[in-house]
């Protein structure tokens, strides 16, 4: 049906003869003539979004024939409401394509929005955040979908301006504008354009936008006021439920060829057809079934039925509440009964039922996957969620602040610990002055578990230019907030924007954790923050002493630190100054904002080691050659602060009073990583210090250095120039780590041969007259020489080294361990049956052998003999000689490699 035979349509047709004749003409005209210029911009939308189905001006006509169909025959419009909808049609999609833009794509590039969305589909597609010059220039793909992707999540706002915009010839300098009547465009083009704008807007905000009725012109006759919430609903009603062959031609499919997130919308509309209104329900059909290469089409069309329902039923909600007259369509006949569904949009050889993946105890869910199922028995991780959470807001504000021109000393932000007490208990206030959360934020991103707002269009709406600014926020899985029901049952969160007045302050409120509902309130005057930001309090039900106690490092043994010791040792390398309120009532700076960086060595030890006994860690301190070494990553960031520490034996008591027996054990400390500056559960062995990560899962436990092992070579090779004989028991540890980490050995032994331990030198000059060398493990070796009496001697031609890679990361939970294949693919051991890799000591010996024989060692490690005859995956050979009185005896044993000079 053409739109000028629709009845709505012929409002101007009948003012024909009558004293408002030349004004429904002039209406009717202008309308047409911004018809063909809006036509052609919509010719436009397919190069920038070729994924869409049609929204040319076929697309915009048909909206009239749906309007119609909703609303009913007995619904009547005047002219001038006919004219500002037909506008808002027009201009609704428009800006799906860069056309509908004046300025187009520069002027986008300086929207903050443009940015965070190039950002994000640069992370998407490379798996790391991009740094500022990739934004300048980026890969056309990604630069091809962030147009795309932009241009969907803005072409609302951008409708709203299309009516009042002016398109200059680039050739002549003329002005040309999609309403040609300058008197009707300052008139209607704003209502017109706020309209357009209005169907991607919440359907709550319409009544609060266009509630009032706006009277004639006064060149018009008096019955022609306008009721914009009324044309807004028919807007988003009428574009919502125009699902048919119109939007998705076959041919035009094939020759789009849209992507496969695309495909089912263009299968689905393609095979429904018009639909009619059954009693005060829509009812559509399609002509040809769903087969089962289908079925994903089916159910796109299931939900963008759904989703029209709501749009339905919103608004005549809106419209009976108001006092409007409702439209004779009202919901979706068939969209909550499956069985009734398929009877109209039907199927073949298979059967729709109601098996997607749900959640029906989301409480439960909510329970185990926010609280100790995840995170294990540890009562305090909700401090280092909420820690985590609070730095996240100052560096969000920080990071939005500099890119909006801020000038550096204007800019504050910093996290509080507090604790207080009264009549119902012990509470622990986490305080932060970052960014704050709006009414929005505080009760829907916060409390949508699962789903991160920092990467979000939500969050791109609300803070555009955050994700741009080079903001990197630590928590990326929405879930950390939850762990707080670990240890209370009665929260608060009081929350205002750094932009909002105090009283402007927001309480939401749990009081019976996750089994009730949370009541969202007004802060009390004596609550309102002075300062921006978010407070989080927690009426603790688990014993604070409890939460504050760590492991001493010993077996069994456990420390209780006071809230200042526990924040530091937590949040060691924090980029955001950390204060804790003193039973004085005077807050305390705990950790100054990166002062890891700077930090005596000493200092810094105390802080990470807290939990030691101070004289097992004055004797590490002692062993430390030098200061804890600064690492950098190829950026030049400074990424971690590090040395070697030997195993020291010290004593398993401390106390000199004490008759209990006395022993030794082998001690050494691993320096932690940190995600966001706050510690997870990996570490590096054999070593003092901080190294940064990134997190590995949701738990935030198990982590990975932000830099490779390759990266770390050329501390690893200076800590090895420092290797002396005295570093004692588990030396081949630290070797190993060493080696692991693309160190060159220097003077550190890297193997045994006959004559002794050797160092790289030593073994290549050693291995210049053999024509054959063998590759023992250490261990196999002494647990002979253990287990049997007698002298015992190694061939000549054999090694012995450690075996296997060393596990460098350790720790974690659950699954993490050093064998984790992780783990292994960050240490650059991504074959585990691959014992001579490179950065191994067998590998190192490798390439000691390859040097004597003048060979490429890669050449050498391809052609190792591994097999054995018996097929077994082992090498027996003969590594030496026992001899036990008169008797001398070869020793036969398995062995790692057998390496053959050509």
């Amino acid at each position: 049906m053409d739109y000028e035979q629709t009845r709505f349509w012929g409002a101007f047709q009948e003012q024909i003869g009558g004293p408002a004749q030349s004004e429904a003409q002039r209406l009717a005209e202008q309308f047409k003539s911004s018809r063909k210029r809006a036509a052609l911009i919509a010719a436009e939308i397919s190069r920038d979004s070729a994924d869409l189905t049609q929204h040319d001006i076929s697309h915009i006509d048909a909206l009239w024939e749906y309007a119609e169909l909703v609303c009913g025959p007995e619904y009547v419009l005047n002219p001038v409401e006919i004219y500002v909808l037909g506008i808002a049609f027009l201009v609704h999609d428009l800006a799906n394509g860069m056309a509908a833009i004046p300025g187009g794509l520069e002027r986008v590039s300086k929207d903050a929005r443009w940015l965070d969305i190039l950002t994000s589909e640069y992370r998407a597609e490379n798996g790391a955040y991009p740094s500022p010059d990739k934004l300048v220039d980026p890969d056309p793909d990604i630069k091809s979908r962030a147009i795309s992707r932009y241009l969907r999540e803005t072409h609302a706002d951008y409708a709203a301006s299309i009516p009042l915009a002016s398109y200059q010839d680039p050739a002549t300098g003329e002005a040309f504008y999609l309403l040609e009547d300058a008197e009707l465009r300052n008139q209607y083009g704003h209502l017109a354009g706020r309209i357009a704008a209005s169907h991607w807007w919440p359907s709550k905000a319409l009544r609060q936008e266009f509630d009032v009725r706006i009277g004639a012109h006064a060149s018009m006759p008096s019955s022609w006021e306008v009721d914009p919430l009324v044309l807004a609903c028919i807007l988003r009603c009428a574009d919502a439920s125009h699902l048919d062959s119109r939007r998705a031609p076959a041919f035009l499919r094939a020759v789009r060829k849209p992507n496969v997130e695309s495909m089912p919308h263009w299968i689905f509309q393609d095979k429904l057809q018009k639909p009619r209104v059954h009693d005060d329900r829509l009812s559509y059909t399609s002509l040809s079934p769903f087969g089962r290469t289908e079925c994903e089409a089916w159910w796109v069309c299931h939900d963008a039925l759904s989703t029209l329902h709501h749009e339905l039923t919103a608004a005549d909600n809106v419209l009976s509440d108001s006092g409007r007259r409702r439209f004779s369509a009202r919901g979706v006949l068939g969209v909550s009964d499956l069985e009734e569904l398929s009877r109209n949009i039907r199927t073949d050889g298979w059967h729709p039922i109601d098996a997607t993946i749900k959640a029906t105890d989301v409480i439960t869910l909510v329970r185990r996957l926010g609280g100790a199922e995840l995170y294990g028995n540890d009562p305090s991780v909700p401090i280092r969620e909420l820690i985590s959470n609070a730095a996240d807001a100052v560096r969000a504000k920080k990071s939005l602040l500099v890119a909006s021109g801020v000038r550096p000393w204007e800019i504050t932000g910093d996290v509080t610990l507090s604790v207080s007490e009264d009549t119902n208990g012990t509470w622990l206030h986490i305080h932060d002055t970052g960014l704050g959360m709006s009414k929005n934020v505080l009760t829907n991103a916060l409390l949508n578990f699962g789903t991160s707002y920092w990467d979000s269009p939500s969050s791109r709406r609300d803070l555009p230019g955050l994700l741009s600014s080079g903001f990197r926020p630590t928590g990326q899985y929405g879930i950390g907030f939850f762990s707080v029901f670990m240890i209370s049952s009665s929260v608060q969160v009081i929350s205002r924007r750094y932009d909002a007045a105090a009283s402007e302050t927001m309480v939401l409120e749990f009081a019976n954790g996750l089994t009730g509902r949370p009541m969202l309130r007004n802060a009390d005057l004596n609550e309102q923050l002075v300062v921006g930001g978010t407070e989080v309090r927690l009426l603790l039900n688990t014993d604070l002493a409890k939460i504050l106690t760590i492991d001493e490092g010993r077996r069994g043994a456990r420390r209780s630190l006071t809230l200042a010791q526990y924040c530091a040792w937590l949040c060691p390398a924090l980029d955001v100054n950390l204060y804790v309120v003193n039973e004085a009532g005077d807050r305390v700076l705990v950790v100054e904002a990166d002062d890891w960086k700077r930090l005596e060595r000493d200092q810094l030890i105390d802080r990470l080691y807290v939990n030691r006994r101070s004289s097992d860690l004055d004797k590490t301190k002692n062993s430390i050659t030098g200061d804890l070494e600064a690492i950098y990553s190829p950026h030049g960031e400074m990424v971690a602060r590090l040395a070697v520490v030997p195993h020291l034996a010290v004593d398993t008591h401390g106390r000199p009073d004490s008759d209990d027996v006395r022993g030794t054990e082998w001690a050494s400390l691993d320096a932690p990583l940190v995600v966001g500056g706050v510690r997870t559960k990996m570490s590096f062995q054999s070593c003092a210090g901080v190294v940064l990560g990134t997190t590995l899962r949701a738990a935030r436990d198990a982590a990975i250095p932000v830099i490779s092992a390759q990266d770390f070579a050329t501390w690893s090779t200076g800590q090895a120039s420092l290797w002396n004989p005295e570093w004692g028991h588990y030396m081949n540890h630290i070797y190993s780590t060493l080696v692991s980490l693309y160190a060159e050995p220097g003077d550190m032994p890297v193997g045994e041969t006959h004559v002794g331990e050797v160092t790289y030198a030593e073994l290549v000059e050693h291995c210049k007259k053999l024509s054959r060398v063998i590759l023992l493990q250490d261990a196999a070796w002494s647990n002979y020489c253990r287990e049997n009496a007698g002298q015992h001697s190694l061939r000549e031609d054999v090694v012995t080294l450690p075996a296997g890679f060393s596990s460098v990361l350790t720790g974690g939970y659950g699954a993490y361990d050093s064998r984790d294949f992780v783990l292994y693919d960050w240490a650059g051991h991504f074959d585990r049956n691959d014992i001579l890799s490179p950065n191994s000591p067998a590998g190192v010996v490798v390439r000691a052998v390859a040097q004597a024989w003048n060979m490429d060692d890669a050449k050498l490690r391809a052609a190792y003999a591994e097999e054995d005859g018996d097929g077994d995956g082992t090498r027996i050979e003969n590594v030496g000689q026992s001899a036990e009185g008169d008797t001398v005896k070869s020793v036969r044993l398995s062995v790692m490699a057998v390496l053959v000079r050509e």
